[in-house]
């Protein structure tokens, strides 16, 4: 599959992330999105280039410049995907950290967003073929017959 080893690495900048009441919604993601988007621009600076990196292993976000990893957001952690209606280029996603908090990750792709959003979803159902495969092979283990 296109995930395994080194996956699919998308460029983009990462407009920011911010902690959120719930682990999914529309409304909340678009209004955190615009949020975020208006906190750039007050403040003049220049978003961080980042490469995203699409995996088996999840969501690793990477400084473009140091290449350092600065997130890196399991798949089963990573509860809602949003794009946003206002840019093709833009969208979020929310991850919980098995705390119990959230938090969205806003997200510009050089090109549409869309190529980014397909990927993770098709890794979604990757991710979920291999689990249940791996609890079908675990049944048959315990139950012989």
């Amino acid at each position: 599959s296109k995930f395994e080893g080194e996956g699919m690495i998308f460029r983009a900048k990462l407009i920011g992330s911010e902690i959120v009441p719930e682990a999914r919604g529309d409304k909340m993601c678009q209004e955190t999105i615009q949020k975020l988007k208006a906190i750039v621009k007050v403040s003049k600076e220049h978003k961080q280039k980042i490469n995203v990196n699409v995996s088996l292993e999840g969501l690793k976000i990477l400084d473009q410049a140091t290449g350092n990893v600065e997130h890196t957001h399991e798949v089963h952690r990573i509860s809602f995907i949003s794009r946003d209606v206002t840019d093709s280029r833009a969208f979020g996603y929310v991850y919980g950290p098995g705390d119990g908090s959230h938090k969205f990750f806003a997200i510009k792709t050089e090109k549409a967003a869309e190529a980014l959003v397909l990927s993770l979803r098709d890794l979604f159902q990757v991710v979920y073929d291999l689990k249940k495969k791996e609890v079908e092979e675990a049944k048959k283990q315990q139950d012989p017959n």
